[in-house]
């Protein structure tokens, strides 16, 4: 009663209202001054500029959005995230509050409503709460670990996963359930035998020893006729794991995914600086190669009155004669709400098949296929579709009969309905992208986020469950949008950028064509004050006329050299080019852009073949051979840049991290003398030593299977053709692109006698987390360009 009555007071509890919009600056860009100098230092975190908006939540009824934001935002340590005031905005955008800080965070963040919107689940701060519209929130239960509860099909009950176990509730009268009982059973296969012989003697020659056989026998007999019902086994052997644990409408099966245990190599560093004063040995994930276990769809029919070990799971058939002579992964299993209809997911282990088989579920045998893709590179989709054996976005619809899945057939992401006859109808079409899908929580419509304007841009569109016309909600304008629809989804609020302002808080009823109500307005008086370049995104054609695209800003003064420096972007599956204000960090953005065009560098953010929001084609240019096509995007770029920008073709520089460390490495050393300078941060040196769900995908296998992709594909294997400037930037706790890339790579630059600067982060993991590795990578990297560029 306590906790409920503290939580009616968390939803209601505020200070005083504000006019909107909340602003961090009374000035607008009429205030911008030529004379206004960045920093250096300043541009490694744009946090001084403002901004800010953050963890955007609906209170249960939908009344209120809660938001952080900071009207005079201040430095935060480096690793942490901004402790900012809290405020609400009413739902018709009129009202605007301060409220505390404890009071906000009783607003749960990942709420399960009804489909009418009317109650509600969620699991926050360690208990497990209910929500009804009239009544006062209850609070279910408590746990030390969080839990991740759902609605039952008919929203009659909750159901949540707990220690390998299905449970439910009723959250009006709190009666719970067990629905199933995990049981590890013992391999029979490795039964003793000479202990097993040994028993049969003794039965054999002592008489106590039988009649004590029979007594156990006879009272294990009498307790199987009296077993009282009990939660579905669902047995599991030494070293498995359960996942995708489900049961059918009507519980006739469970049904679930084992993930048998393989054993790996982790790799092993050595952090020198720490708190400890001394040297600890971290690992991390194993190197491409390491075995990939082999996940099975398990069933079980449901049996109340069987004992445990008695209880068999039949495993879904994955006959490699079933899939093209594949060997096949199950990486999902999944119900219709009807319990009629049961899907699983099947990946090929080369990572170039995806299939969606309806399965049987009394034997465990393929009724038939009901969509299959295949890529000669590997394949994708929407979301996380994207070949790395995992579980793709697929949900059926009401009616249990179709099946809504994402495919690239066209070479585009798509939306595509299936039928349970494995007839597909696509619903989206196009040269864009379904970024992200989701329904509307009523099911009448799909919301989905994508580029359809341009491929920069994102936007939020509808659309009806069946197909029809895809209306863009959101108002116009080029920029991106970051919705958080209400429970009810009546209303709308959104995080929105464009190319010139800082990303704010909108919110308007959810509906094309409504006005939407500006609830903050960022920048403070230093933004305002700043000349920003002038930036026009740009495509143009490489040397195979495949498109390229790019993000040019002007410079804002003219140098006799009229040198480019080109941004590149990490993580290879990226977009680096938004049509949005792109902030700063010490691996680019709008203050380095700022920084470099006051001294009158062209600043190219470059979206190189391999680039994500592109399509297929983009997606697998870098097949078998990254380095290549990916990398002779920015050489196409000079000479674009020389025509329509007077940019001086020797005079260009390019670095990046991570992926855009290893994409500047290889433009040195494949390229001698068309790039003058480069700084390659958090590098990948060698392929061969990165992790198997990322690299084998792109490039065939593991190094054994296509040692002809991996040699192509690594920098360390032309470290030979430097003949530029290079800095090498590399932290020396990176888990993810490991110190051991860069001082394998440094020791073949001192065999071949090249001249190059090593700088290691000893504190620092991938990319550059603290304020110091920031300062100094910054400064080092405007010194080469002052050394190679500008003089």
């Amino acid at each position: 009663m306590l906790r409920s009555a503290l939580l009616l007071l968390a939803f209601t509890t505020v200070a005083s209202a504000q006019s909107l919009p909340l602003r961090q600056s009374t000035l607008d860009f009429s205030a911008r001054d030529p004379n206004f100098r960045v920093e250096l230092d300043s541009t490694v975190n744009a946090r001084w500029l403002g901004g800010g908006v953050s963890a955007p939540r609906w209170s249960p009824d939908g009344a209120w959005l809660y938001f952080q934001y900071a009207l005079d935002p201040q430095p935060i340590l480096p690793g942490l995230q901004p402790d900012d005031p809290w405020w609400r905005v009413s739902r018709d955008g009129r009202r605007v509050e301060s409220v505390t800080r404890a009071a906000a965070l009783e607003i749960p963040t990942q709420m399960r409503h009804t489909r009418d919107a009317r109650r509600a689940v969620w699991f926050h701060r360690g208990s497990l709460s209910y929500w009804k519209r009239g009544a006062p929130t209850k609070v279910l239960l408590t746990r030390a670990d969080g839990i991740n509860p759902f609605w039952t099909p008919d929203e009659r009950a909750i159901r949540w996963l707990e220690d390998r176990n299905l449970w439910e509730m009723d959250p009006e009268t709190g009666v719970t359930r067990q629905l199933t009982r995990a049981h590890q059973q013992r391999d029979t296969a490795r039964t003793d035998k000479q202990r097993a012989e040994l028993v049969r003697q003794q039965i054999e020659i002592f008489e106590f020893a039988r009649r004590n056989r029979d007594a156990r026998d006879s009272t294990y007999r009498r307790q199987v006729a009296e077993r009282w019902a009990a939660p579905i086994t669902v047995p599991y052997k030494d070293g498995e794991t359960i996942s995708a644990l489900q049961l059918s409408a009507g519980g006739s099966y469970a049904t679930y995914v084992i993930t048998p245990r393989v054993t790996t190599t982790q790799t092993t560093f050595s952090d020198y600086v720490n708190d400890s004063g001394v040297v600890v040995q971290r690992t991390s994930r194993p190197k491409v190669g390491s075995p990939v276990p082999v996940r099975r769809a398990m069933i079980v029919a449901a049996d109340p009155l069987a004992t445990p070990d008695s209880v068999k799971a039949i495993a879904v058939d994955m006959d490699t004669a079933k899939f093209g002579g594949k060997k096949v992964t199950a990486v999902n299993a999944f119900w219709n709400d009807q319990g009629t209809r049961f899907v699983v997911e099947f990946q090929s282990l080369d990572h170039k098949d995806r299939w969606f088989v309806l399965v049987n579920p009394a034997d465990g045998k393929h009724e038939r296929v009901l969509h299959h893709i295949h890529d000669p590179a590997w394949f994708g989709g929407a979301g996380q579709a994207q070949g790395w054996l995992g579980t793709s976005w697929a949900e059926f619809l009401p009616d249990g009969e179709t099946l809504a899945i994402t495919s690239e057939e066209t070479g585009w992401a798509h939306l595509y309905l299936v039928t349970m006859q494995g007839e597909s109808r696509a619903l989206t079409s196009g040269d864009w992208e379904v970024r992200n899908i989701s329904r509307s929580n009523d099911g009448t419509a799909w919301w989905i986020r994508a580029g359809v304007e341009h491929p920069n841009e994102m936007h939020l569109y509808e659309l009806p469950l069946r197909g029809g016309t895809l209306t863009r909600i959101n108002p116009p304008g080029e920029g991106e949008a970051l919705p958080t629809p209400s429970p009810d989804g009546s209303t709308l609020a959104y995080r929105w950028s464009t190319p010139t302002e800082m990303m704010d808080l909108y919110i308007m009823p959810r509906r094309a064509g409504a006005a939407a109500t500006r609830v903050t307005r960022s920048g403070t008086d230093a933004f305002y004050r700043i000349a920003w370049p002038e930036s026009e995104f740009i495509s143009f054609p490489d040397d195979r006329g495949q498109p390229v695209f790019a993000r040019v800003y002007k410079p804002l003064s003219t140098h006799a050299n009229r040198p480019a420096v080109m941004e590149i972007h990490g993580a290879g599956y990226a977009q680096g080019v938004h049509k949005t204000f792109a902030g700063s960090s010490a691996h680019g953005g709008a203050l380095t852009a700022q920084y470099l065009a006051a001294r009158g560098v062209t600043y190219v953010v470059l979206d190189y073949r391999g680039s994500a929001g592109y399509g297929r084609d983009m997606r697998t240019d870098i097949y078998r051979s990254m380095g290549d096509r990916d990398v002779k995007s920015a050489v196409a770029a000079i000479p674009v840049l020389q025509q329509r920008y007077g940019v001086n073709a020797q005079k260009v520089g390019l670095f990046g991290c991570s992926y855009g460390g290893f994409f500047t490495l290889m433009a040195l050393f494949q390229h001698p003398g068309v790039f003058q300078g480069g700084v390659a941060q958090c590098s990948v040196t060698d392929w061969s030593h990165y992790n198997h769900g990322y690299t084998a995908r792109i490039l065939n296998g593991a190094p054994v299977d296509d040692t002809t992709a991996y040699r192509v594909s690594a920098p360390i294997n032309y470290a030979e053709g430097l003949r530029d400037r290079l800095i090498l930037q590399h932290g020396l706790v990176d888990g993810n692109v490991q110190y051991q890339d860069a001082v394998r790579l440094v020791q073949r630059l001192m065999e071949l006698g090249k001249d190059f600067e090593f700088v290691t982060y000893p504190i620092d993991a991938h990319g550059w987390g603290t304020r110091w590795a920031r300062i100094d990578s910054q400064r080092r990297m405007m010194k080469l360009w002052d050394e190679v560029l500008l003089r």
